[in-house]
């Protein structure tokens, strides 16, 4: 028997967005599933998640000294977390990495850390928090951001006008998906699948299979704040 539970409101965790936004997930009710319901159960994964949390911390220290010798004012991780609540009611949250002010008031850039291989939705996902780190935090608002994703062996900066109206009226666009009423589309196909964490007593529909799902993102219950 299932145990998730509808949600007072609709929550979106901010990594549920980007795989969409850049079509590289392409089931659409994954997201609006975990956007409207909490405590459901989740399917089986063989993520290593001691491995990936060493290897982040490792990369993200790495950086954070770096923009700390670099003269900005760093925050970090937990102390980025936020909630926003857009107009329409839907609550966002998420946790950038690390955010660096530079001096004399010049703006700031907002950093991720990525162990794995690069990818469209990567940069989308701090675009995302560029955007709303400022609507969201009072002492950012009117600070221009930039982005820059950080891989081991690359890196990607982001200028704060990619935050331009195109890019908020997509956000807005596939946040009224998840927000609405009405399930998403489901478009199960193994590979789909393999990268969910949705039980199959939760979607009949799940195509299992052999290999148990990876996943890497811990807030996917996250309760509505």
């Amino acid at each position: 028997m299932s145990t998730r539970q509808k949600r007072d409101g609709v929550y979106v965790w901010v990594t549920w967005l980007p795989g969409l936004m850049v079509g590289s997930q392409s089931c659409e009710w994954a997201s609006w599933f975990k956007a409207n319901y909490q405590y459901f159960e989740q399917a089986p994964s063989d993520f290593d998640s001691v491995a990936w949390n060493m290897n982040h911390t490792r990369l993200l220290r790495s950086l954070r000294q770096e923009r700390v010798q670099a003269g900005e004012q760093v925050s970090y991780e937990n102390q980025n977390r936020f909630t926003y609540r857009a107009p329409s009611g839907v609550v966002i949250g998420g946790i950038p990495d690390l955010v660096g002010l530079r001096p004399g008031g010049q703006g700031g850039t907002v950093y991720d850390a990525k162990t794995g291989r690069e990818r469209d939705s990567d940069r989308v996902q701090v675009m995302i928090y560029m955007y709303l780190l400022p609507l969201a935090n009072p002492n950012l608002r009117g600070v221009p951001l930039d982005g820059e994703v950080v891989y081991q062996n690359a890196r990607f900066r982001i200028p704060a006008s990619a935050i331009n109206a195109e890019f908020i009226e997509g956000f807005n666009h596939w946040l009224g998906i998840l927000a609405s009423q009405e399930p998403a589309t489901k478009v199960p196909s193994q590979m789909e699948c393999r990268f969910c964490n949705i039980a199959k007593s939760e979607c009949p529909e799940r195509i299992e299979s052999e290999t148990p799902a990876s996943q890497s993102e811990t807030d996917n219950n996250a309760p509505l704040p």
